[in-house]
């Protein structure tokens, strides 16, 4: 099941350590997160990774990387400790890269045959 883009904002803020399970996210965090999931869709977008909607839910295989690319934009509001940033780090690489290397893995097709198929 695909999620919803406070899903991923939330599961951000569990990697944050901003929300615990259980609770709700306060709404300025709230408000950072959903600004910085934004700043991860477009920057998703103009390397032509994003292949779901803005508003639309992110599907299941992308989720871990694309709320640790989240989560690492956010790193620099919220003081966390170097144990939760290596966790956040393992994920997404120390500048994204890694995350958008594993989403790129899973959005572009195996194989594209450059000439035309033959009808039989």
């Amino acid at each position: 099941m695909a999620k919803t883009k406070a899903q991923v904002r939330d599961r951000a803020a569990t990697e944050l350590g901003r929300l615990r399970l259980g609770q709700a996210l306060q709404s300025q965090d709230a408000t950072r997160i959903g600004e910085a999931y934004d700043e991860v869709y477009a920057d998703l977008k103009s390397e032509g990774l994003n292949i779901w909607a803005s508003t639309g839910s992110v599907p299941d295989e992308l989720v871990p990387f694309v709320s640790g690319l989240v989560a690492l934009r956010c790193v620099g509001t919220y003081g966390v400790s170097r144990d939760r940033f290596q966790r956040i780090v393992s994920v997404t690489g120390i500048d994204g890269n890694l995350a958008k290397r594993e989403i790129r893995r899973l959005v572009t097709p195996a194989h594209e045959s450059a000439e035309e198929p033959t009808d039989f």
